[in-house]
């Protein structure tokens, strides 16, 4: 009784504290809007400038704050156990625990709670790419903070690499080891060639000039290849985005019972699903820097699930004893 108690008065605290806030910004919105239009176009616009469109974003981003603020605080004041109403609502209507089996387990990895921070992040980020858009409008990306997001290719390529020397060779038959470490490498090697691509090998780093050829054919004037083809993109990004997620989709809902540990282990876990979804939805805009951002997260993710499962590797896991028997 008393830990129910106390528990109530943590819960009501919380929804005082959660109303003053609110409260406080509801009486000084006018004054925290000049400051949030000069911190987004000083540290978050690329062109370091707001169109009439981002302005009026700024406002309504800050205007669901403090609304979604308010609404939690009454929830928490009135101590309505909100979450336990809102899980048995949704369960008439999906299985909650066979979500959150399909999302969160992951058979070869000894770390149990691995899908469901990669779930969690791969979400949270996923979701503000989408904010970040709706709030700036349509910028150009090009420059620092594509230099910084396609770093995350380089990044996942060393992993992967590293991956390949430290894992747990003992556990697997020669012939599965080999596989591994080709994969591995391959798939370093194409992450490698992405970054490469992403910063033209090096020609904005170290401001050197295209050659003739480049100069004469190449869309952009960059040393690179994937601007010989741009107009194809329109195409191409939807046939990947949209392809790519109908096939996980049916791998995923449709598993096959003799699915082996390498199979397991290099196609994307389902609780990458949500940037897999995102990927399909922004593919339909061909060349999209948003695509291109979600699917640099996307790999780093994928990376660190490969990573981990090799390095943490869950030795009982009857995919494993498969591939090895």
């Amino acid at each position: 009784m008393k830990l129910i108690q106390k528990n109530n008065f943590i819960t009501k605290t919380i929804g005082v504290a959660g109303l003053t806030i609110s409260i406080i910004l509801i009486i000084y919105y006018s004054d925290l809007i000049p400051i949030l239009i000069d911190f987004t176009e000083k540290y978050i616009s690329p062109d370091h400038h707001l169109k009439p469109g981002g302005i009026y974003n700024v406002k309504m981003v800050l205007f669901t704050i403090i609304l979604l603020i308010a609404l939690l605080s009454v929830l928490c004041f009135l101590n309505l156990n909100i979450t336990g109403k809102l899980y048995n609502f949704l369960n008439t209507f999906i299985n909650i625990e066979s979500l959150k089996r399909f999302l969160f387990n992951d058979e070869l990895c000894d770390k149990e709670q691995l899908s469901k921070y990669i779930f969690i992040i791969g979400t949270s980020l996923g979701i503000l790419v989408h904010l970040f858009v709706l709030t700036i409008g349509d910028v150009e990306w090009e420059g620092p903070m594509e230099e910084s997001s396609s770093l995350l290719f380089l990044f996942s390529a060393i992993l992967l690499v590293f991956s390949s020397i430290r894992f747990k060779k003992n556990l697997f038959k020669p012939l599965a080891r080999r596989k591994i470490i080709l994969l591995l490498i391959g798939i370093a090697g194409l992450f490698i060639f992405i970054y490469g691509e992403e910063i033209s090998w090096g020609q904005r780093l170290f401001g050197i000039e295209a050659p003739e050829f480049f100069e004469e054919h190449n869309i952009q004037a960059e040393t690179n290849l994937h601007n010989f083809i741009n107009p194809l993109f329109l195409f191409i990004y939807p046939a990947v985005g949209v392809g790519s997620f109908i096939i996980l989709c049916l791998i995923w809902l449709f598993p096959y019972k003799k699915k082996t540990y390498l199979f397991n282990l290099f196609i994307p876990h389902p609780s990458l699903f949500y940037l897999v979804f995102i990927l399909a939805c922004t593919s339909f805009l061909g060349e999209s820097e948003m695509y291109e951002e979600s699917l640099a997260i996307f790999v780093f993710l994928y990376s660190i699930r490969i990573f981990m499962c090799l390095r943490f590797p869950n030795v009982g896991s009857i995919a494993m004893k498969e591939e090895n028997s």
